[in-house]
């Protein structure tokens, strides 16, 4: 993995986000939504930033609702994927929430993002429903997934 440094997102980081934003989704939020979430004070972001040449590899969006996290966005920019920054964005986002004493992290991906849901399973995540039609006007679902924080898991196979 590149060596990145993950921190809170300032207002002179929204232009790089904002081309992560374009280059990841379809229907990208705007800079200025961006920097509504920067400057929020129930949301973080947190950035990614490689340490060799200080570029934005990537971002997290999260907020906190009523005693629980929502992650909003995770965005790598392409020159950065496949590296294990989406899975340290999260990670720290994890630990940031366990930190803050939340009881769980909510998050919804689209059906057919299988990559994203194989990295959310491994990171304990699990699907708790559906919204139909939710994504892409209408033509694809949204996978709700959850993370109980502080869960204690049993290995059942264990001899």
């Amino acid at each position: 993995m590149q060596n990145i440094e993950i921190r809170q997102a300032k207002l002179y980081d929204v232009p790089a986000l904002a081309r992560i934003e374009r280059d990841s989704f379809d229907s990208p939020w705007s800079a200025d939504e961006i920097a509504k979430d920067v400057t929020s004070d129930d949301g973080s972001i947190y950035v990614a930033v490689a340490l060799i040449g200080d570029e934005r590899a990537g971002y997290a969006d999260m907020r906190i609702i009523k005693g629980e996290s929502q992650i909003y966005n995770i965005a790598v920019a392409p020159e950065f994927r496949k590296q294990g920054i989406g899975e340290a964005l999260l990670d720290h986002m994890v630990r940031k929430s366990e930190e803050l004493g939340l009881r769980i992290i909510t998050l919804e991906v689209r059906a057919g993002n299988e990559a994203a849901m194989v990295l959310y399973e491994k990171m304990g995540f699990r699907k708790v429903g559906t919204r139909p039609g939710y994504y892409a006007k209408g033509s694809e679902d949204a996978v709700l997934m959850d993370k109980v924080l502080g869960e204690i898991t049993i290995d059942m196979n264990v001899q």
